[in-house]
């Protein structure tokens, strides 16, 4: 499914005769735009989407976007036969046609996730060559008809900010290769709708050229509280360790910029400490906050992660402290959600022990979930229901047993990513991978979707012995391995350390995360995620239903040995631009 001239033109799209570069133009040999569903390779010369593609007519690029929302495209600038010494970019303004509309570009700030004024951020991408494919099979199976196409070359990973120590504007760019810079717009809430123009200005050396850019705003607003739950792992120790000083604050503001939640376990004590972050007073312009979930807090809470953790081990620790923890929720946290995190994927060995804390929990009479990251099975279930969220790898995941727990005011989840039944969130993956998995959430009515590590760069108790620990991340493509020989690219990392006082010689100088095309991607997904609960919410089911059928006819349970979900953004694209005039047209 591609987008149509007239769909283009319906959304104020209109096409354009492409903008050639001479081949004999120094140092740029060609400036284009894609829209943020691709990685283009910094060797790939040829690039189908080069000419036109969602976002490019071939002169002008364009996007589109409703209130509230974060778009995002990228421009390519490829260097010519002597290379580029000083390339950088700019977009200053966006102005509406007509009409009193502004959205507006400011400088950044020593804190990378101030946002107030920030409406247009612009990133370089940062090039990570892999050399071999992930070997784990539960990412994806290598030699399968479900092993991403072209998995490798040098990706496009890391988006860097623009005033960053290595990485930041302007750039050298060796010959023949392309430079991509990330371009975020933030579309306030209360935009007016119409479109917007503004001109990006490209320079390398001394030459100068202008790229017009064409922003359409529909006139409705996506919600600040998310239509799904993103739970992602996030570990306070491991940016202690790399930056010298705990710096929760600011990472919190990055991931609900990004629509998602950083999770940890939390007790009466840190939950004290932390309330600004569930009550919403953290995002606010007074911390420095401004975007989606504004004035919004977080709404998962943990009680213990990665197991029962020392004040539930054991069945009399369970009934003592169950209650502890959730009357203090009811009164000062009501309607979060909270669980129990049994031992993570456990073996039959943990059933027993297991179902006798789950039985601890209900005999103290707290309201207090069971957590179990496995695929549903009726023996560690037991008689009496011990579990009360089965999480579970997609390929394991289970329609039938999904709906008949919900009946039960139980639930079903999934995490990770898995190739060919929802994304996986590998290096060498497509950049639509990880939207995908929104998809396929809102296609099963998944409530929560839950990824196992967000800043993992320290190997886990997993990792084979005589390997260091603390990974070069910023070198070394590999982020997870263990002892059996299982390794993969990038898995567990969606941002990368500003700071770094064990590889000093890899700092950005960001006192902040640093986001990637995977973390940009779960965002877009989750924004889709808004825009068809919206629809469905109007009462638009036919297309709803068309939309989802054809975008992830065979996800989860459903998928044969094939890959069935769109792996370029052009269909998905083409799809959120008919549920917005949809939408349009029904509010």
């Amino acid at each position: 499914m591609t987008l149509s001239r007239r769909s283009l033109f319906a959304a104020g799209l209109s096409a354009a005769v492409p903008l050639v570069v001479k081949p004999h133009t120094k140092p740029l040999a060609a400036l284009w735009a894609v829209n943020d569903g691709e990685k283009v390779d910094a060797d790939d010369l040829a690039n189908p989407h080069k000419r036109h593609n969602s976002a490019w007519d071939g002169q002008t690029v364009h996007v589109f976007g409703a209130g509230n929302e974060v778009v995002a495209f990228q421009l390519v600038a490829e260097a010519g036969s002597a290379g580029i010494g000083a390339l950088s970019v700019r977009l200053p303004v966006l102005r509406q046609v007509g009409g009193p509309g502004v959205i507006r570009y400011a400088p950044p700030a020593a804190d990378p996730t101030y946002t107030i004024g920030r409406q247009i951020q612009v990133f370089s991408e940062r090039y990570m060559t892999i050399a071999e494919r992930s070997n784990a099979d539960w990412i994806y199976l290598r030699d399968s008809p479900a092993e991403p196409p072209d998995p490798l070359g040098p990706k496009p990973v890391q988006l860097v900010p623009e005033n960053a120590a290595q990485g930041g504007f302007p750039l050298a760019v060796p010959a023949a290769r392309n430079q991509a810079f990330w371009f975020d717009i933030y579309i306030p809430r209360h935009a007016p709708a119409g479109v917007y123009r503004g001109r990006i200005e490209v320079r390398a050396d001394d030459q100068v050229r202008m790229v017009p850019v064409e922003l359409k705003v529909f006139p409705f607003m996506l919600p600040d509280e998310n239509s799904i739950n993103a739970m992602f792992y996030y570990e306070s120790s491991q940016v202690e360790l790399r930056f010298g000083r705990n710096l929760d604050p600011v990472f919190h503001r990055f991931a609900h910029r990004n629509r998602v939640e950083f999770v940890d376990a939390y007790d009466i004590a840190t939950a004290t400490a932390a309330r600004p972050r569930f009550t919403g007073a953290d995002f606010t312009k007074a911390n420095g906050y401004e975007g989606p979930g504004e004035g919004v807090g977080n709404r998962l809470i943990p009680r213990t992660f990665y197991g029962p953790e020392p004040d539930f081990d054991t069945p009399d620790k369970a009934r003592a402290n169950a209650p502890l923890w959730t009357d203090w929720l009811t009164k000062n946290l009501p309607g979060k959600k909270t669980f129990l995190y049994m031992p993570d994927e456990p073996s039959a060995e943990d059933y027993e022990y297991i179902r006798s804390l789950s039985a601890a929990v209900r005999a103290s009479g707290a309201p207090l979930p069971i957590f179990a990251t496995h695929a549903y099975d009726a023996v560690l279930d037991g008689p009496d229901k011990a579990i009360d969220i089965w999480a579970t790898v997609a390929d394991l995941y289970d329609s039938k047993a999904a709906a008949a727990l919900r009946e039960e005011s139980r639930d079903m989840w999934f995490y990770n990513g898995q190739r060919p039944n929802v994304g996986s969130v590998v290096i060498e993956s497509p950049a639509t991978d990880p939207r995908a998995n929104l998809w396929a959430a809102f296609k099963h009515n998944v409530s929560t979707y839950f990824y196992w590590h967000t800043n993992h760069w320290r190997h886990n108790r997993q990792a084979l012995p005589g390997r260091e620990r603390n990974q070069n991340v910023w070198v070394d493509p590999v982020t997870f391995y263990n002892k059996r020989g299982w390794w993969a690219n990038g898995d567990g990392v969606l941002m990368y350390p500003g700071e770094d006082l064990i590889y000093p010689d890899q700092t950005r100088g960001i006192a902040g995360p640093i986001s990637t095309i995977q973390l940009a991607s779960f965002r877009r997904g989750i924004q889709d995620h808004l825009y068809l609960t919206m629809a469905r919410n109007l009462g638009l089911h036919h297309l709803v239903d068309r939309t989802v059928a054809q975008l992830v006819p065979a996800a989860l349970d459903e998928a044969g040995p094939s890959v069935s979900f769109p792996q370029q953004a052009n269909p998905y694209e083409q799809a959120r631009l008919e549920l917005a005039q949809a939408i349009s047209d029904r509010i």
